[in-house]
């Protein structure tokens, strides 16, 4: 995979790069230009699926889609970034087994062009995704929009170039995606509480704990001790705070949404104490329901 990221194939057209250079510098971000033309196909195909996924999903499911008018738009969101996980965190796996020999000499501003064009990629992705979770904020959540503009500007400020090697490491936490989406489709479908939920459940903690958590702590880790640790790269600068404000986010994210998660998933296959209440809960901006045992308000699950 990392031979098709560096294949000639991916070239951007020369008048793009030269029309689009200037921006990149003001910007800050040189290295954006040669490489725009694969953000700008991320966010326009991320767009383009929301439509399809709107247009043809009541003629694919018609039994599910046109019953859940509320939840449409979310139904479509979850449709492109499923789509995103399935492309991208394979190439993020590939590049980390296989890092470009510039990133290895220099993991603060080694240049490699496959990690290049892969997080150009994913800046168009959450360029869409800051996109759609602000205009969908007062049902989304806060959590959601800070999660889409947070990776938007990661993302894109590793093409100075800086900090490369970080967009596959930390790609890798959409790997959990693909599960999570997958347990919010079988409620959709009417499968809340099945077998195939169960398992699918399983996978979801498994991969959420190894991606984000463990995986993300580790690689968070890393990059604390290249801005500070006694080997600490003296050229980062004041740069290395606005990463290290993200990293916290992101992470303070993925703690919160997972303990979410395990309420979410123990409402559907632990029984309730008796009495038990619901309570509304946030996963990665959705909300849905949880049973507890306070004397909280209950709000029905949509």
């Amino acid at each position: 995979m990392s031979r098709l990221l560096e294949s000639a194939s991916l070239q951007g057209p020369a008048w793009l790069e030269k029309g689009f250079a200037p921006l990149a510098h003001v910007i800050g971000v040189p290295k954006w230009a040669g490489v725009v033309h694969l953000t700008i196909l991320s966010c326009a195909a991320s767009f383009l699926l929301q439509r399809i996924s709107h247009v043809l999903s009541p003629h694919l499911f018609p039994n599910t889609y046109p019953k859940i008018k509320r939840k449409q738009d979310d139904w479509d969101l979850h449709v492109v970034g499923w789509a995103f996980a399935f492309i991208a965190t394979p190439f993020a796996f590939d590049m980390i087994r296989h890092p470009s020999p510039e990133i290895v000499l220099d993991r603060a501003y080694g240049f490699g062009i496959a990690e290049a064009r892969l997080n150009a990629f994913a800046t168009g992705y959450f360029i869409w995704d800051a996109i759609v979770s602000a205009q969908h904020i007062s049902t989304q959540g806060l959590g959601f929009f800070l999660h889409g503009f947070g990776c938007m500007i990661a993302f894109l400020f590793t093409l100075k170039p800086f900090l490369l090697y970080c967009g596959p490491d930390f790609l890798i936490w959409e790997f959990s995606t693909i599960f999570l989406n997958a347990h919010w489709y079988l409620d959709k479908f009417g499968m809340t509480g099945s077998t195939l939920q169960l398992v699918n459940g399983i996978f979801l903690v498994g991969a959420y704990v190894g991606a984000r958590l463990i995986w993300g702590i580790y690689n968070s880790y890393q990059l604390w001790m290249l801005f500070f640790g006694p080997k600490a790269d003296p050229r980062t600068g004041n740069v290395r705070y606005l990463y290290c404000g993200l990293n916290v986010l992101m992470n303070g994210l993925n703690f919160f949404w997972f303990r979410a998660m395990v309420l979410a998933l123990k409402k559907r296959f632990v029984k309730p104490e008796p009495g038990a209440r619901h309570e509304r809960i946030e996963i990665n901006g959705k909300l849905t329901s949880s049973s507890s045992s306070s004397d909280k308000k209950v709000t029905k699950k949509e």
